[in-house]
């Protein structure tokens, strides 16, 4: 089954993102990969993703910074945003929570969850 639109994986790790691009092809997922948010911001520009899997831990601009700022916009505002990150404290769940994410998956992921939940929001119309 193709879905319509396109995840946006945002992760320095690039192993971390060929994992979440191969395991999301082959359920039918588009998925563009970025290792800063000046990357996702360049895809983003291109085309709105449906879903956004986000790390926290990143140089620069943090996960939590980029969650902040697309929260502010209009085009982005309404992006489902899993955060998908080591980083599993209940600060950082209470906060990204906070900050508009919709599911919050600790490193190492729940894989077979993290699929099913992305191919939900793609099915949302």
């Amino acid at each position: 089954m193709a879905f319509n639109g396109y995840v946006l994986v945002i992760d320095d790790s690039i192993t971390n993102q060929v994992l979440l691009e191969a395991l999301l092809n082959e359920e039918g997922v588009r998925v563009e990969t970025a290792s800063s948010a000046k990357e996702a911001f360049q895809h983003i520009s291109k085309e709105i993703p449906r879903v956004i899997l986000l790390d926290i831990l990143m140089p620069n601009v943090t996960g939590i910074e980029f969650l902040k700022t697309i929260r502010l916009e209009e085009l982005t505002r309404y992006i489902p945003v899993f955060i998908i990150t080591a980083a599993n404290t209940d600060m950082y769940r209470e906060q990204t929570m906070m900050l508009g994410a919709t599911e919050f998956f600790p490193k190492p992921i729940d894989i077979p969850g993290l699929v099913k939940r992305v191919k939900e929001e793609l099915s949302k119309i």
